[in-house]
């Protein structure tokens, strides 16, 4: 249930802010569909910008007008976690009981589909992930796609690669790790 919700706590984001002078929360924790700023940034501080640079751009929001957003994400996903608790108490290997779901009016239904009870976002997630390493991939050589292929999928060592294409034990060292050096690099990018 950890990974489902976590309640925003105002008096640990006034703790934050007294200490740090600011709370930071990613923008697609409160709105999921949100396109723009990464982050919403909570203070008081009209010179937030001045004194951490990297705040320009974010969204700031005062203190106050947090509290309601955060009170309403709480009331909002305490409901899903009600939910998908319910769900998951009706939920064995084969699907639902026989008793059924009971739904938030107290009726039970018994012929409810499947439900993944993963959250979308993880799945949204490992995708991103997936197609940036596709995407880091491509910008390797074609050797070192090849050298990367055999140490990793075919677990050969850098003896075996060196052998395997006739160069030397460093050259299939070097290339191996200027590849992933590279992926690294076009990674890192990405964030």
């Amino acid at each position: 249930m950890s990974n489902i919700y976590k309640q925003i706590l105002m008096e640990n984001v006034l703790d934050i802010i007294k200490k740090r002078g600011f709370y930071y929360i990613r923008t697609k924790v409160l709105y999921p569909d949100f396109v723009g700023p990464e982050y919403i940034i909570v203070t008081d501080d009209a010179d937030i910008v001045k004194k951490h640079p990297k705040t320009a751009g974010m969204i700031i929001v005062p203190i106050s007008k947090f509290e309601s957003m955060a009170e309403e994400y709480n009331r909002y996903y305490a409901n899903e976690v009600k939910h998908i608790r319910r769900i998951e108490r009706s939920y064995n290997d084969e699907g639902y009981t026989e008793d059924g779901v009971e739904d938030e009016n107290g009726e039970t239904h018994s012929n409810l589909p499947d439900v993944d009870l993963h959250p979308v976002e993880e799945a949204v997630e490992a995708k991103e992930r997936k197609a940036m390493l596709i995407k880091a991939l491509e910008e390797l050589t074609p050797i070192q796609r090849e050298r990367l292929k055999k140490y990793y999928f075919q677990q050969m060592t850098y003896e075996e690669i060196a052998r395997s294409e006739n160069v030397g034990k460093m050259t299939a060292y070097r290339s191996i790790r200027a590849g992933i050096n590279k992926i690294r690099k076009n990674i890192l990018v990405e964030f």
